[in-house]
């Protein structure tokens, strides 16, 4: 059975290829009440979020908000997790999610936004293991199967690949 989620007006669609309907699997139109409390970066009720971008991964639906959100639902449990807004800047678009494993398996959640800041959350308890500036707005991130390095896209020219632990980078040039 395939498996497709989508972004539809305020809504997460799981689309049933097998029996050929969606289901509403996430509505932000309204109030988020997250189920888990978590040490949020900036303590602000979520409501009538503008979704931008969206991961999921074994049970973990990961998405960002034009408004800087993040919004972490497990898909076999009830509620949303884990809120928060990751920035408060005028352009605070969250560009990317990515869901992905540490050395020792648990799972990570990776954003990407204007803010110019990678992050890194653990998926259990939503503490922010890591937040890694740059000096411009970050469009998309992902971590090597290995986690030891990450990469980092942008409003540049250079592609950074970074380290995991300390966010020391190198560049190399995206040629067109």
């Amino acid at each position: 059975m395939m498996y497709i989620y989508l972004l539809q007006n305020y809504s997460v669609m799981h689309w049933s290829s097998l029996l050929r309907r969606g289901k509403e699997i996430l509505n932000v139109a309204k109030p988020i009440v997250p189920k888990m409390t978590g040490p949020s970066l900036l303590d602000l009720q979520l409501s009538r979020v503008q979704m931008s971008t969206m991961a999921v991964k074994e049970n973990l639906l990961v998405a960002g908000g034009f408004q800087g959100e993040l919004i972490c639902k497990y898909l076999n449990r009830p509620g949303v997790s884990f809120c928060t807004k990751l920035t408060t800047g005028e352009n605070a678009i969250t560009n990317a999610v990515d869901i992905c494993h540490s050395p020792s398996g648990s799972l990570k959640v990776m954003t990407a936004n204007n803010g110019a800041k990678v992050r890194i959350f653990d998926a259990d308890s939503f503490t922010c293991l890591s937040q890694f500036p740059f000096n411009w707005p970050i469009n998309n991130t992902a971590s090597s199967p290995d986690d030891k390095l990450f990469t980092v896209l942008g409003d540049r020219v250079e592609c950074l690949i970074a380290d995991t632990q300390s966010g020391k980078h190198g560049t190399g040039t995206v040629e067109s």
